[in-house]
Formats: C-alpha cells, structure tokens, sequence
C-alpha cells in the first residue's frame, strides 16, 4: 500500500507523464474505431470489442514500459531489497490498472445495457479488469532492461550528436511499446483463441458463444497470472544483479 500510494502521488504531480499520454491513446483508439473500417486495427469489431480494444490501447504507451527511469530515486533506494522492488513495480502496475480498468469495465456494462446480454457483459468486464496484469508485468521488462531518463527535447536536440543513443534509441524505446503490450497480450489469449476456434461449430460466424468466452477468459487469467508472477521475478533479479544498470539510473546525461 504504500508503494502504491508513492506511485499515485508521482502520477499526479507529473500528469504529463502518465495521464497525457493515457488519455492521447484512448483519443487514438476511439478515433480508430469510428473513422476507420474496424477490421483493420481490431479482432473483435462488435460492440462488446470496444472495451476490450479500449482498454488495450490505453495500456500500451511508455507508461507501462519506461517503469524504473522516471523513479530512479525510489528504485535505487530499493536495490538491496528485494520486496521492496517487487512491491514497486507491482504498485506501478495496480496503478495504472486503476487508471483504466474501472473505465473500461464501466463502458462495457454501458454495453450490456445496449445488447442486453448481462452473462456476455460480465464475462468482458473479468477480461478487462483480470487478463492485463501479465501483460503489463511482461512490458515492464522492456523498461528494465532498455530504461531511458525523460529529458526534455531541446536536451535531446542539444546533445543530438550522440544519435545514436540519446535520438535513435529514445525514438525506438517510444515506439516500442505500442507492439509489445499487444505481443504479450496475444501470449496470454493464443492458448484460448486456439481452443476456441479448434472446438467452435463451422457454421458460427458471428460473435463468440458466452460459455465459449467465459472459458477463453479463464485461461487467459491463469496465463496471465503466471506471467505476472514469472516476469516480475525477472525483473527484480535483472535490477539486482545487472551493475550498469544502476549506473545508468544514476546518470541522467545518459538520455
């Protein structure tokens, strides 16, 4: 708990960081949703789809990736303690689930209004507040292993000789998480799209059955709890035991 109200408080005195860069992806996604053909971006192109999709955006940004850099304090404070740095990045995680679970849960029971389908609509609501966790732990690990300090881009522009590390990687490390969220999503929902289309009538060509979904997204919540407990473990060893690593956080010339 305290942890996570540490994180709470850097996300509200740094909104720029955090709630800007939220709130830019779900414009983007609903932008996406409504102007374009829905098949191009999205799997699941029903109603029930928007929370899903919604909710998948908003968690990928650097939010979720660049988790030691932007806290570097904290995180060296917590090298030699191994609870310590599981609990924060936990907190990091429960964070910015709270940010954007209750929202999405809440739209997709909007939709249950719509469609009348209450049974369907809860099964949506335990994917969107469940299924992320290993997603989110999994993209923390892009963070731990390629970190990068926020400066601003008239430093960037400042120190641009050193391209290659302060211009091409930063630009790599931004883009980067708008495909690895999606990756260790599709990792999570692989094993129970796989059964399902493997067991589904061939006749069916509409939208997934309710007891079909419901056990899709019980396999996928132990997927994703496996992956929440295997990648922060990872993470906290990697933090531990990688040297340069602190030294990187401690430097913040290094870009």
């Amino acid at each position: 708990m305290a942890a996570l109200r540490a994180e709470w408080i850097r996300i509200w005195r740094n909104p720029a960081d955090t709630l800007a860069t939220v709130a830019f992806n779900a414009v983007l996604m609903i932008g996406a949703w409504f102007l374009l053909p829905r098949n191009w971006l999205f799997e699941w192109t029903g109603p029930s789809g928007f929370a899903l999709a919604l909710a998948g955006w908003m968690y990928a940004d650097v939010t979720a990736t660049n988790v030691l850099a932007p806290d570097r304090e904290r995180v060296l404070a917590a090298l030699d303690d191994r609870d310590t740095l599981g609990a924060l990045l936990g907190a990091k995680a429960v964070a910015l689930w709270m940010l954007i679970a209750p929202l999405c849960a809440t739209i997709a029971i909007l939709v249950g209004f719509v469609e009348q389908d209450w049974l369907y609509t809860a099964v949506v609501v335990v994917a969107v507040a469940l299924c992320p966790f290993g997603a989110l732990a999994g993209t923390s690990l892009v963070g731990v292993f390629f970190p990068y300090h926020q400066r601003s881009l008239g430093w960037r522009w400042d120190h641009r000789a050193r391209w290659r590390t302060v211009v091409v990687r930063w630009l790599i490390l931004l883009v980067v998480p708008y495909g690895v969220f999606p990756a260790f999503s599709l990792a999570i929902f692989i094993v129970p799209a796989v059964l399902w289309h493997l067991v589904r009538p061939a006749d069916v060509h509409s939208r997934i059955g309710t007891a079909d979904f419901a056990l899709c997204v019980v396999l996928a919540v132990l997927i994703s709890a496996i992956m929440w407990v295997m990648a922060r473990r990872i993470a906290v060893s990697r933090i531990q035991r990688h040297a340069p690593l602190a030294d990187y956080l401690r430097d913040r010339d290094r870009g």
